[in-house]
């Protein structure tokens, strides 16, 4: 019987895509949301992919140009701030 070594799977790192947020110049001065509310984003333009139709999130802060929404997607954290125009509420599903 051959002996066989082991050795951990190889696996390629997986490219991180931030969301483009808004210039912070542009977004003037956030109220905090409290508790965070759940959102949808709407065209929301990632680095390198381009546009997703629409990205679940949470709204953190607002002004009244712009959402500060935490999203998880890919596994990790990211936080923008979107135009306002392109969030809207959503509710969540009740747990069983």
């Amino acid at each position: 019987m051959a002996e066989h070594r082991w050795a951990p799977p190889e696996h390629q790192d997986v490219p991180i895509y931030a969301a483009e947020s808004l210039p912070l110049e542009q977004v003037g001065s956030p109220e905090p949301v409290d508790p965070p509310q759940p959102v949808t984003v709407h065209d929301l333009r990632f680095e390198q992919i381009g546009v997703l139709a629409e990205v679940k999130a949470f709204a953190v802060a607002r002004t009244d140009v712009a959402v500060f929404v935490e999203i998880s997607w890919q596994g990790r954290l990211q936080r923008a701030w979107v135009p306002r125009d392109t969030v809207t509420v959503r509710a969540l599903k009740p747990r069983p």
